[in-house]
């Protein structure tokens, strides 16, 4: 496939996104967690409400789909969504340090609640409009591999986010922390606009009558008629939950059992992000020359490994060997880019370009909640261990039991991969 300006020019808007992504996933989670020691069910229930706003995704969709805007259809949400998710990052080191001072006030809590859901309003509207750009403008056999190239864009954004973060926050320092999140929001800002610059055409200006909600109910009812489209959310949800349950414990995990610095916790991102770009590369070449290797098996395929590496990572948290647990993190990148390339060539073939913003608005929202179950779900499972463990024993027990979990669950969900 021949790589469009449009892919390139909407890859980079994700890549500034991811920039913010990693600030929060890598640092903040890390700072909260570790350095901070805040309840990690405290940390992932805030965290966890960016994606709880994706149905905002869905309604974004549905008016994208059915509605301009000054002459452009999709380009008013992605900038729209940019500048939310731009505009309240510096507030959050402010917020981590009145929830460390403060970790029972409800106020404050409330208050991260807020930053958070207004970052996943931002993220998943930009996300929807992009993904629903591409189907409005790249041919129908080449979506999947489009879409491919702007995941690995996505990915390439948390390599050079983590690489930065290494270099500008070497050791934790709460002087630096507002800077750091000045300095990175400054550059997704120049970045997204880079990106977003001309990647729509203006059509007449007419004005567009307003639709009304009561009609996205019709489009939710057709799309849930088709069986396969319905298994096939069930799935992601399921496959989403399971590889997320890990997110914001695997930083405190090389602090507490690695005993790893900040700098060096931060890099998990990049080693897991190399391991996702080879995996996605290598899975879209099986699928360009062997057409026997299709999406499914493909899927298949990076779920598989997902469990081998969430067992190694499950074994180094019971023997401690810092290469073992980085061998796993690579595995875990390559398995989730597998996983990705199949979940794209999926989503892109079953996405019916009638209503793509609204399709796309439902997988975000499928995604989401995935993402909120299985993020919320590891820093219970931590915190529970450490309720009924000796503090220290408790760190690595838990950390234990979440990998544990992932291992089992995704062994399940694999058995599930061929019913639709």
């Amino acid at each position: 496939m021949s790589i469009s300006p449009l892919v390139l020019k909407l890859g980079l808007v994700r890549f500034a996104t991811s920039l913010l992504v990693v600030l929060l996933a890598n640092v903040l989670n890390r700072v909260l967690i570790v350095e901070l020691q805040v309840s990690a069910s405290l940390v992932t229930f805030s965290f966890a409400f960016q994606h709880v706003m994706t149905p905002i995704g869905l309604v974004a969709g549905y008016f994208s789909d059915t509605r301009s805007i000054w002459g452009w259809r999709r380009l008013p949400y992605i900038w729209g969504g940019m500048a939310l998710s731009l505009i309240v990052m510096p507030f959050f080191p402010i917020w981590a340090r009145s929830l460390a001072l403060e970790p029972q006030s409800w106020i404050v809590l409330n208050q991260g609640v807020l930053l958070f859901s207004l970052f996943g309003i931002g993220t998943t509207v930009s996300a929807t409009a992009i993904n629903a750009l591409l189907v409005d403008q790249i041919p129908e056999a080449e979506r999947g591999s489009a879409l491919t190239l702007v995941w690995i864009m996505t990915l390439a954004g948390f390599i050079v986010g983590s690489s930065l973060l290494h270099h500008l926050l070497p050791l934790y320092n709460p002087a630096w922390l507002d800077e750091v999140f000045g300095i990175v929001t400054i550059l997704a800002l120049l970045i997204s606009l880079w990106g977003t610059w001309g990647i729509e055409r203006r059509t007449a200006a007419t004005p567009t009558p307003l639709p009304s909600l009561s009609r996205l109910w019709p489009t939710l009812r057709l799309l849930g008629s088709n069986s396969q489209a319905l298994i096939f959310f069930v799935f992601l949800w399921a496959s989403v939950m399971f590889l997320a349950i890990q997110t914001f414990i695997l930083t405190s995990y090389g602090g507490e059992v690695l005993r790893l610095p900040v700098a060096e916790t931060t890099r998990f991102g990049i080693y897991i992000s190399y391991g996702i770009i080879i995996g996605m590369i290598g899975g879209h070449l099986l699928l360009g020359q062997w057409r026997h290797f299709g999406a499914k098996t493909i899927l298949a395929l990076g779920l598989i490994l997902s469990s081998l590496a969430f067992g190694l990572l499950s074994l180094t948290s019971f023997r401690p060997a810092l290469s073992l647990g980085l061998g796993s993190l690579w595995l875990l990148g390559l398995a989730r880019g597998l996983y990705n390339v199949g979940i794209s060539y999926l989503t892109m073939s079953l996405a019916p370009s009638a209503c793509s913003g609204v399709f796309m608005g439902l997988w975000n929202l499928v995604s989401g909640l995935g993402l909120v179950a299985g993020e919320m779900a590891g820093g219970l499972l931590r915190d529970q261990t450490l309720l009924m463990v000796a503090f220290e024993s408790g760190k690595v027990l838990g950390t234990l039991q979440v990998f544990d979990c992932q291992t089992v669950c995704l062994v399940l969900v694999i058995g599930f991969s061929g019913k639709f």
